[in-house]
C-alpha cells in the first residue's frame, strides 16, 4: 500500500483537480452566472472583453480562496491528529 506522503509526491493526489460540485446549488449559481452574463452582453454588447476580465479576476480570487480554505483545513486536521495523539 502506498502511502499518503509518496502520492503526494508522485503527484497521485491533487485537490485542485477534484470534480466540480454537483450539488444543487453549484449547479444553480452556475446557471445564473451563464444567464447573466448573456443578458449583459445582450444589453451592452461591445463590454464583452470587460466581462471576461472581469470574470477571469474573480475565478482567480475563488481560486486563491480554495487555496487558503484548503490549507486551513489541513491544518486544522494536523492539529486534531496532535491533540488526539497527545491526550490521554
Amino acid at each position: 500500500m502506498t502511502s499518503i506522503l509518496e502520492k503526494l509526491y508522485y503527484g497521485e493526489i491533487s485537490p485542485c483537480s477534484l470534480p466540480t460540485p454537483t450539488t444543487e446549488m453549484y449547479l444553480k449559481a452556475k446557471e445564473d452566472v451563464e444567464e447573466y452574463s448573456s443578458e449583459i452582453l445582450t444589453k451592452y454588447p461591445d463590454c464583452q472583453e470587460l466581462l471576461e476580465s472581469y470574470a477571469a479576476a474573480i475565478h482567480i480570487t475563488a481560486a486563491c480562496e480554495g487555496l487558503q480554505d484548503f490549507e486551513r483545513g489541513f491544518k486544522l486536521g494536523a492539529l486534531i491528529m496532535l491533540d488526539v495523539m497527545t491526550t490521554e
